[in-house]
């Protein structure tokens, strides 16, 4: 089995639940360490100053991107500082700040959890915020009592949702829980469920959607459909894993039963998400084509996911080269940004494919004059091009 690479999926738990990129709060610094208290999230600073180039294109290139907001709007509360105006110069008082960008992670009572000098890629950035969760580990707080017998219900939800946050086992727990038949209602299941559930082939998750409809109305529709998308792509990595595609299968069954909307959608990134993992162009690129024609008109975006893929794990197919030209293509008719058209001829250039390159870039430097954008990097690289010719 080949080795599955952290960046495709990150890319393919990519749900479309929410908007672009992170939100960022409105409010110092203070305020929102105080609203990390409350939801038990840590909270991410973005130390910048306005005349960093490292900073304008982590601004442009890395915090508007999908699976980036996706993952710090569930697990951190996002603060950008410009590090020259009052609140950042009160920031700058108790944590220091030498470089820019500095990335901080902390605590909701200010401890630092990680500090990071430097900008980062999509993927490394998603990585430092795992790395800085991970030491956000709040398990701990619960034990003695949970030892102790307590199984209040409250303690249980905290308990099992601290486990999940850094990664540590829990079902053992969870499923000690639910066969002791605790005397709650099923409010308070479906509530604890929510926060129990990590993949699709278990009691747990077969419990959660009978009370689907309960667990709807404590939280809502979204919420309830991410932890029920999040299970299922779980479970299809483990079928990729252990060699086993009929739990993949079990798991859409389940999925395709549950009242939640846009269930076509996530059929099909399931399935391309299982046969990418299992290294199989043929059928990947077939749902890949089909998947853009129905959705991809709404969100351009969806064409960059699928550019990751086919980069990431098809790069030894010959094939996938030109379907990734083919995809660059079909997202600049649709969103013709100068950056498309820069990881275009950069995706280009990596290849060797130079002339097209030169032809995209000249492209995109007669657009960005047009509009009056800055094109520095555009003549650069024509230049470059002219001149290897």
């Amino acid at each position: 089995m080949k080795r599955i690479s952290l960046i495709i999926f990150n890319c393919l738990l990519l749900i479309q639940l929410s908007g672009q990129g992170i939100e960022f709060f409105e409010g110092t610094w203070q305020e929102a360490l105080e609203v990390a208290n409350k939801e038990g999230k840590a909270v991410f600073i973005d130390a910048y100053a306005v005349w960093c180039g490292p900073c304008k294109r982590m601004a442009r290139e890395v915090f508007t991107k999908k699976d980036v907001g996706e993952f710090y709007n569930e697990n951190f509360i996002n603060v950008k500082l410009d590090m020259e105006k009052s609140d950042g110069l009160s920031f700058g008082k108790k944590y220091p700040v030498y470089a820019y960008p500095t990335l901080y992670y902390l605590k909701g009572d200010g401890e630092v959890l990680k500090s990071h000098k430097g900008g980062q890629s999509v993927t490394g950035l998603i990585n430092l915020g795992k790395s800085a969760l991970r030491s956000n580990d709040t398990s701990g707080d619960f034990v003695e009592e949970y030892e102790a017998g307590n199984r209040d219900i409250e303690l249980m939800i905290g308990y099992v949702s601290a486990l999940n946050k850094v990664g540590k086992p829990s079902k053992k727990i969870s499923n000690d829980y639910i066969n002791s038949e605790p005397n709650i209602t099923n409010d308070q299941m479906a509530e604890f469920l929510m926060a129990a559930v990590v993949d699709a082939d278990s009691k747990l998750f077969d419990r959660l959607l009978e009370l689907e409809r309960e667990a709807v109305q404590n939280t809502s529709m979204e919420d309830y459909t991410k932890v029920v998308h999040n299970a299922v792509l779980k479970t299809t990595k483990k079928a990729i894993d252990f060699e086993y595609p009929e739990l993949f299968h079990q798991a859409i069954d389940k999925f395709v039963s549950t009242g939640i909307p846009n269930k076509e959608q996530f059929e099909l990134e399931a399935s391309m998400q299982f046969h990418s993992l299992s290294g199989n162009y043929d059928q990947w690129v077939k749902l890949s084509k089909k998947y853009l024609k129905k959705f991809g008109k709404k969100d351009p975006s969806l064409y960059t996911v699928q550019i990751a893929v086919a980069n990431s794990e098809f790069d030894y197919v010959e094939a996938a080269h030109d379907y990734i030209n083919e995809l660059y293509q079909s997202l600049i008719d649709r969103d013709d940004s100068l950056d498309n058209y820069y990881a275009y001829t950069n995706n280009l250039l990596n290849k060797k494919q130079y002339d097209e390159a030169l032809k995209v870039a000249e492209e995109a430097l007669k657009k960005g004059r047009d509009r009056k954008e800055d094109v520095l990097r555009f003549e650069r690289i024509v230049d470059f091009l002219q001149k290897q010719n």
